[in-house]
């Protein structure tokens, strides 16, 4: 995902618009069943002299599972982004500068900043909703949908035999 910034160059303190469509695949994301096939880019450049400003926000979904029940949901994603670049030319003889991206030509790749914001913003634990009741741990059964016989307190079999206490004859 390149930007031309060609015509940007030639005007400090414009701004330039840009909109693009990818995939999964075209990110080198190693989960492609879990990303849908089309994730929309927008956003713009805005040329400050010496630094481009990259600004803007992604939006996609993920086929997940959810963590508590296990069915199968999407979750929307929408993620904003920002980041600096500076062309790295043969004049350039300050040093590098850890903070800001270079690039080098009339094109500013974005495909790394959108592969770590799409990555970073992937849910860790996906929840399909957040009254989830998940499974039933003895049975199995999804909370959710249905209920079971099983007994939800579980006593501790240390102090099972203090229970007797309470039973009156």
């Amino acid at each position: 995902m390149k930007i031309n910034v060609s015509q940007l160059k030639k005007n400090p303190g414009t701004t330039q618009a840009f909109s693009c469509k990818t995939s999964a695949g075209e990110l080198g994301l190693d989960q492609p069943e879990v990303w849908t096939e089309n994730m929309m880019v927008d956003g713009c450049v805005v040329n400050k002299g010496m630094i481009y400003a990259v600004s803007g926000e992604i939006r996609t979904t993920l086929n997940q599972c959810c963590s508590c029940c296990l069915e199968d949901m999407v979750t929307s994603l929408t993620i904003a982004f920002s980041e600096e670049y500076k062309e790295a030319g043969p004049a350039s003889g300050d040093a590098l500068a850890l903070d800001i991206n270079y690039f080098n030509g009339d094109e500013i790749d974005i495909t790394d900043l959108v592969r770590e914001n799409l990555l970073l913003a992937e849910p860790i634990k996906p929840v399909c909703s957040a009254s989830c009741r998940g499974l039933c741990p003895e049975c199995g059964v999804n909370l959710n949908t249905n209920t079971c016989g099983c007994n939800p307190v579980k006593v501790d079999p240390r102090l099972a035999v203090l229970e007797k206490l309470l039973v009156k004859d």
